[in-house]
């Protein structure tokens, strides 16, 4: 099993199963810190060949939604701790 930490006073995580996949809500308190960063991961996974392994949308008041394929749950969270959105990654 895989955790890990963000700082909640710059945005809120909701990570639940979506069928086989994995869907994360971020919900952005700090927009001028966070935003760019999901750019960047989402630049990172446009850019590789294969177009359903991380799926972004954007919804009202800075809040995105990700579904990320479950064969690319780690890869998926290794880029949000190279881009500085999470803090922590621990398995357990």
């Amino acid at each position: 099993m895989v955790t890990y930490r963000y700082k909640t006073d710059l945005l809120i995580i909701e990570e639940k199963a979506n069928n086989n996949d994995k869907e994360f809500i971020f919900k952005v308190k700090d927009v001028d810190t966070i935003v760019p960063a999901l750019r960047k991961v989402r630049m990172f996974f446009d850019s590789d060949k294969i177009y359903t392994d991380v799926i972004f949308y954007s919804h009202p008041n800075h809040e995105y939604q990700v579904i990320v394929r479950q064969n690319y749950y780690i890869d998926f969270l290794l880029v949000l701790f190279k881009n500085k959105i999470i803090q922590c990654i621990e398995w357990k």
